[in-house]
């Protein structure tokens, strides 16, 4: 059985996302294997939400009442750490902590996230802070992308971890045996760049764990040159949210184009079927759920603003992880890789 703890609290909508994006992934579910969701937040409000949803019985979910007692969107994480405890968040990663759940998903303030989730669950051996990874659609179908702004400033280790915690996300959620790897950069001649990402070249191109590529740049992530796009949270933020701005501003350029002229209505009804698999590819909710990568469990950070709709779909990601051996891999990758390092420091000491 797998067991998911959810902040009902956190984001926007709070309670009215995360309940009925509950009901909407079990009614959507293929029944591969049992699940149980333990829910944090106001036990009076979700009592009430949940009588009006017809897919979630009664024997699958344990509410634990935290009260009105959340983390606020504009909270520090330092001020989260020492006054969260009692939240609907701060408890929800606890039960993953102790090990009564596998997974905890919530949409509430993303730097108290990522420190709770630090301090309360703790990071692998050799990361210093977990990465906040995302499904990125490209013309060829999907990549991962990270970090998108938990680590602003970044040295070739980290981005060498990035690199490793990225292909593990890609094999399970993209079901990619051996992903390729690409480095983020202002250009691909091996002369551009920072000297982080230099160092970071430099060691994944000749390391044995990673199917490296080489330099990317932004025009390559639409494209899908690389399935696993690695670079550091300030260019990987900026990035992401500049790609959700220009196609949120065609697809409202479209629309209007569409509705001006007669022709261009017209037009419109003969590719509307075409017009709405756009629309489903580009809808940020399709893709909802990003895993703070680098912890020894698994946390799940869903968009804010997020509806039902993307709620469920972050539901989605920490199931899919906790059915495989994510973390393990990791480790493995993680343990592998700083022997290869190990053995090329003391090569050139000799």
């Amino acid at each position: 059985m797998i067991r998911i703890s959810l902040d009902a609290m956190g984001g926007d909508l709070g309670i009215e996302a995360s309940i009925d994006g509950l009901d909407y992934y079990l009614a959507r579910r293929n029944n591969d294997c049992d699940l149980f969701f333990n829910i944090f937040g106001n036990k009076e409000q979700i009592d009430k939400k949940l009588t009006r949803c017809k897919h979630i019985p009664q024997s699958i979910f344990e509410v634990f009442d935290t009260e009105d007692r959340k983390i606020a969107s504009d909270e520090k994480p330092s001020i989260s750490i020492r006054k969260g405890k009692g939240t609907s968040m701060f408890e929800a990663i606890a039960y993953v902590a102790a090990g009564k759940s596998d997974a905890v998903v919530s949409s509430g303030n993303t730097g108290a996230y990522m420190a709770l989730s630090k301090v309360i669950i703790g990071t692998l051996a050799e990361i210093d802070r977990p990465a906040l990874v995302s499904i990125i659609p490209n013309i060829k179908g999907k990549s991962i992308m990270l970090d998108l702004g938990a680590n602003t400033d970044c040295s070739s280790t980290k981005l060498i971890q990035f690199a490793l915690m990225g292909q593990a996300v890609a094999r399970v959620l993209l079901n990619i045996d051996n992903p390729s790897i690409g480095l983020l950069n202002i250009g691909t001649e091996r002369s551009k760049g920072t000297d982080a990402l230099e160092g970071a070249f430099n060691f994944l191109s000749t390391s044995s764990t990673v199917n490296f590529i080489g330099f990317i740049e932004g025009t390559d992530i639409t494209k899908g040159t690389s399935d696993v796009i690695v670079t550091d949270g300030f260019s990987g933020n900026i990035s992401l949210k500049t790609m959700e701005g220009t196609m949120l501003y065609l697809m409202r350029l479209l629309q209007l184009e569409l509705k001006s002229r007669v022709i261009g209505k017209i037009g419109g009804l003969f590719c509307k079927s075409a017009m709405k698999a756009v629309k489903n590819t580009l809808d940020p909710r399709m893709h909802n759920g990003a895993p703070l990568v680098g912890l020894k469990k698994i946390a799940i950070k869903s968009h804010g603003n997020s509806d039902y709709m993307g709620f469920s779909n972050a539901i989605a990601t920490a199931i899919s992880l906790a059915k495989s051996n994510f973390v393990s891999n990791i480790k493995e990758s993680i343990s592998i890789v700083e022997m290869e390092r190990s053995n090329e420091n003391h090569n050139k000491k000799c």
